[in-house]
């Protein structure tokens, strides 16, 4: 979708495999452990880019506190310290209050509340979208956005063509929301935020 949009991608990640994948969708890649990787290394990649994406998450069996928290505020840091103007973060829905998400996600909602708050706190133009349930259902592009949502779904695709949108739009910068599937076009939703001009 950012190829699509017309932007020059570099994508990070992890395995080598994933590199023919990034290759066949038009974009670069940075092969790199996110856990690992040296804050120099991040800025060097960071600094040609006018906005990051990020989208990584801890999986199976990995401890959330190193790739949802640490990774993330390192990798934060290492923008601003690049001169990134835009910053645009997946987080997930309940991390903003991760006392009342399911008690088997506190663990990563823990950790991904330590890194939206760190970016908050940061001279970056962040915005922090927080999907509910993930699915892999066909995105329609209709979504609904809001602060305090109870739960719901998403697909995938829908959550990638928000981020995607918040990239152009002005007004997500410095705002954090709830995302689930909904009957509202993006663009409109996003124009329905708090502060959206």
């Amino acid at each position: 979708m950012l190829v699509a949009a017309g932007h020059d991608v570099l994508g990070v990640v992890r395995r080598a495999e994933q590199v023919e994948a990034l290759t066949r969708a038009g974009a670069g890649s940075l092969l790199a452990d996110l856990t690992q990787v040296a804050p120099s290394e991040l800025r060097a990649a960071f600094a040609e880019a006018d906005a990051v994406a990020w989208a990584a998450g801890a999986g199976y069996g990995v401890d959330p506190a190193l790739v949802d928290g640490e990774a993330c505020i390192h990798a934060q840091q290492a923008a601003d310290e690049a001169g990134v103007a835009r910053w645009v973060q997946i987080s997930s829905m309940f991390a903003d209050r991760p006392e009342d998400g399911p008690p088997f996600l506190r663990p990563v909602l823990s950790a991904k509340h330590r890194s939206d708050s760190a970016v908050a706190g940061s001279a970056l133009g962040w915005t922090v979208v927080r999907p509910g349930g993930l699915t892999n259902d066909r995105p329609t592009g209709r979504v609904t956005v809001g602060t305090s949502l109870s739960g719901g779904l998403v697909p995938r695709g829908d959550v990638a063509a928000v981020v995607v949108a918040c990239l152009d739009v002005a007004s997500t910068a410095r705002q954090a929301f709830d995302l689930v599937a909904g009957e509202v076009p993006v663009a409109d939703a996003l124009a329905s935020l708090p502060g959206a001009e």
